[in-house]
């Protein structure tokens, strides 16, 4: 698509951004309150609902990031498809769903450290949680950023830099004046044209590939680990990152947060068949067309290009596959789609760390007297900070995208999932119980990971610090009760549990 057939990306490319920058300009018409902005006016139904979450979870990290673990590991990697389904998709809506957004309306809460400041009665896990929010999300951001690039750069051959400044100059603008409305509108078009593309492009690698026997007899013979379980990855590899990439999400801010924008809890009834149909689709093809990709690059004799460390560049596998196997046209329908897709995630990333900014740190710790009209401009402002950050940072390539985006999952979710999933089901949680699991376990996260122990045993620092975390939070708060430290007003624990029995 390189060369003279580049402009016909650019012209599907165009159209997208059109009506990605449209959606944001109308949305703008519907934002009146801060609410609005934050949780979309709390009246978001289950179409919408299902697709958001699924594109906010997945984005360029699957598509650029998973398939190039699929390249490397292979068909073990449907493994993370099914956990991905199961956990990241199916029971979030089923367990959490409903009850977040009944204690969310209860507490007032617009954000996840409002959660937690009002849930435990807390400002110091407002503060904590503010900060990790913000500095975690810009992590975040960067893989995402760097995977919407790295799929520039293979259809248009524009450079790496001029890549990321279109990514986020769209982004950047359709978010300061739509908000989480345009983030809603424009996530459920860009997921279905991709979530029907990469089933399409499953298809046609398939296809190209002799069928899916052929492939895996191929795959095989490069390597009989490519094709069992858990395969040239291991079993600690496989399920670390099974357990990372599907239950991590459930200590994410921007996954947590999107039951908050719901017209009710029943909305969880529908929006839990969406979510998971598409994740389905998205995971599932993804994971093949990595997988698919060794045997598709090995019978037509092509080498992956070295990084700058010497390394082969695993992540421009997806890009390169899709070039190869599919017409151009389409091939620029769905990369476009893939794109803006990747930019939905990056959207709901920028917002959780603006939020953070504006309303967590600003209003609630700098000057609690700023009025809406104050707050909704500062975070705009703040939105638009928060990108050119992610753009900076993402300019200098740091890591594996796959891997800084776990990293980021791993830390964030050792603060957030215990002490929140706790909060949300046990009446008797205790402030003492949060403080001491949420600041620990990110410690632990932290020294277990590569900067500093680097993964001893092979296991990851996500499934070190959720154990942890998990036993640690009822031992700490049976003590606090026995000593009545951090308990929290029983008015309070009673109004959140009536609003989920009505």
């Amino acid at each position: 698509m390189l060369g003279e057939q580049a402009w016909i990306f650019g012209i599907v490319f165009a159209f997208y951004m059109v009506v990605l920058i449209a959606i944001g300009y109308l949305s703008a018409k519907r934002v009146h309150t801060v609410e609005d902005y934050y949780v979309a006016g709390r009246n978001i139904g289950p179409a919408l609902l299902g697709v958001h979450y699924g594109t906010v979870y997945f984005s360029s990290v699957l598509m650029v990031g998973g398939g190039a673990y699929a390249y490397r590991f292979g068909l073990a990697t449907l493994w993370i498809a099914v956990g991905n389904t199961i956990l990241g998709a199916f029971l979030p809506f089923l367990l959490f769903g409903g009850r977040i957004r009944s204690f969310s309306e209860v507490l007032g809460a617009l954000t996840l450290p409002d959660f937690f400041r009002e849930r435990y009665q807390s400002k110091f896990l407002h503060v904590w949680t503010s900060i990790l929010t913000v500095v975690f999300m810009t992590v975040y951001l960067v893989s995402v950023f760097m995977g919407v690039s790295y799929i520039f750069n293979a259809t248009m051959g524009l450079s790496y830099t001029m890549s990321l400044v279109i990514t986020a100059v769209i982004v950047g603008f359709y978010l300061a004046f739509g908000g989480t409305i345009a983030c809603v509108w424009n996530d459920f078009i860009q997921g279905t044209a991709m979530a029907l593309g990469t089933v399409f492009l499953t298809i046609m690698v398939i296809s190209y590939g002799g069928g899916w026997g052929n492939i895996t007899q191929g795959l095989a013979q490069i390597d009989p680990g490519l094709v069992s379980s858990p395969g040239v990855w291991g079993f600690w590899g496989l399920f670390s990152y099974v357990m990372v990439t599907s239950i991590g999400p459930w200590g994410l801010p921007q996954s947590l947060t999107r039951f908050y924008m719901m017209r009710d809890p029943k909305v969880v009834r529908w929006g839990i068949v969406f979510a998971t149909l598409f994740c389905i689709a998205m995971t599932g093809c993804s994971y093949i067309n990595g997988a698919s990709a060794r045997y598709v690059f090995d019978l037509n004799q092509i080498a992956l290009p070295l990084t700058t460390s010497g390394s082969p560049d695993y992540d421009v596998v997806v890009p390169s596959l899709i070039m190869i196997v599919l017409p151009t046209v389409i091939a620029a329908v769905y990369l476009s789609a893939v794109i803006a897709a990747s930019q939905s995630t990056a959207d709901a990333v920028i917002l959780m760390a603006s939020f953070g900014l504006a309303r967590d740190i600003y209003q609630r710790l700098v000057n609690p007297e700023a009025d809406d009209d104050s707050i909704l401009r500062l975070s705009k402002i703040s939105t638009a900070g928060v990108t050119f950050v992610g753009l900076f940072l993402a300019y200098f390539r740091p890591k594996m995208i796959l891997d800084l985006a776990m990293i980021a999952w791993a830390c964030l979710s050792a603060a957030i999932m215990a002490p929140f999933i706790y909060g949300i089901f046990w009446r008797k949680a205790t402030k003492t119980a949060a403080i001491f699991t949420s600041v620990s376990a990110f410690l632990l996260a932290v020294v277990w990971g590569p900067w500093f122990l680097n993964r001893p045993y092979n296991i990851h620092e996500f499934l070190m610090s959720q154990a942890f975390a998990w036993i640690s939070y009822p031992i700490v708060n049976y003590i606090a009760h026995q000593r009545g430290l951090g308990t929290v007003k029983e008015d309070l624990v009673e109004r959140l549990w009536q609003s989920i029995q009505t």
